[in-house]
């Protein structure tokens, strides 16, 4: 005996194959790692979320699993990416609310309260890779990335509109040694010190300015320090030296001290689109939410300058109607069906 199971399907023009739910479920589980976070930001009852995930996941005959604090699908994700295509392109054209990523620092000053139009994530990347790759499979719709960690400019599927730029300090405990050094600290001085650990290759042109000025510490931990006058082991996080920029420093105690070095890196923020909607109404709304917050910001953060134009400029855009001009055509997906 056969038993057909069944998938809703939802406008059949847009050539989708399961329910808007369905996919939401498990992207979202992908992209805000928990049911909860699904719930209070999808609107998909937590009681759900496992199963609609599930159960989408196996209409494209992949697994889902849990490794550490992520989501991740086990098997050939090809039919997957072209089905979120189709459901981005209703998000775009349709007027639905948008997804939104940022930086770990960025996203309480820039998405909290989210903008107009747009549903924020929960910031919780401190890489560059993993939501750069949410944004290429259309999991999320935008992403406030760190600049210089971009896209090149003659990347085909992602565009980069600069939002700001600002210089990068180094960032000391009001009590931390290298304060009694005064305008002569050094780099070499800081290297003495264990720099705040990220992973390898989390942030690529970053880590190389680190490395350049003998401050990367290969991604690890930093090792208790003894201190030879106490003959006493000295808790490391007291003596981290950080990093901070005029914006990040705005979400910090006032406790944290910048040491008089700067590093010789210009960094700010850069929102990231599908090419495709680059010259989209709501990414133009998005673009003027965020330069007014940060123009709102500027007097509070000295070395913040706002932009105001394109960073990777491209091509003019169509003089077709906006659906017609961000329309993808819709894959052709199989029927999904069990024996």
């Amino acid at each position: 005996m056969f038993l057909l199971f069944c998938v809703k399907i939802i406008p059949v023009c847009w050539g989708v194959v399961v329910e808007l739910d369905w996919l939401a479920a498990l992207d979202g589980l992908i992209w805000l790692r928990t049911g909860h976070q699904v719930e209070a930001r999808l609107r998909i009852g937590q009681s759900s979320v496992s199963r609609l995930s599930r159960r989408c996941a196996d209409v494209f005959g992949l697994s889902l699993a849990r490794r550490g604090s992520e989501w991740h699908l086990d098997g050939d994700t090809t039919l997957l990416n072209l089905e979120r295509r189709v459901h981005q392109a209703v998000r775009w054209t349709n007027g639905g609310p948008l997804r939104l990523e940022a930086q770990h620092w960025s996203g309480p000053l820039l998405c909290e309260p989210a903008p107009a139009g747009w549903i924020a994530g929960c910031f919780h990347f401190y890489e560059y890779e993993k939501p750069l790759q949410l944004l290429r499979e259309g999991v999320i719709d935008a992403w406030i990335a760190s600049y210089p960690d971009v896209p090149a400019a003659t990347d085909p599927t992602i565009a980069c509109i600069g939002l700001s730029r600002m210089p990068i300090w180094l960032v000391v405990d009001q009590s931390h040694p290298l304060l009694e050094l005064g305008e002569q600290v050094t780099f070499a001085d800081v290297a003495a010190y264990p720099c705040m650990p990220m992973p390898d290759g989390a942030f690529p042109k970053f880590q190389a300015v680190l490395e350049a000025c003998g401050l990367w510490n290969g991604g690890t931990a930093p090792k208790p320090i003894r201190n030879s006058s106490q003959s006493r082991q000295v808790n490391s996080e007291d003596l981290i030296v950080g990093f901070a920029t005029p914006l990040s420093l705005l979400l910090s105690d006032d406790s944290c001290r910048v040491l008089p070095l700067e590093l010789p890196l210009e960094v700010g923020d850069a929102l990231l689109v599908p090419r495709q909607y680059e010259r989209a109404p709501q990414t133009l709304q998005l673009l003027a939410q965020l330069r007014l917050r940060l123009e709102s910001l500027a007097g509070a953060a000295p070395g913040l300058v706002v932009l105001d134009g394109v960073e990777h400029p491209s091509a003019a855009p169509s003089d077709q109607p906006f659906k017609e001009q961000w329309l993808p055509s819709a894959p052709s997906m199989p029927k999904t069906s069990k024996v």
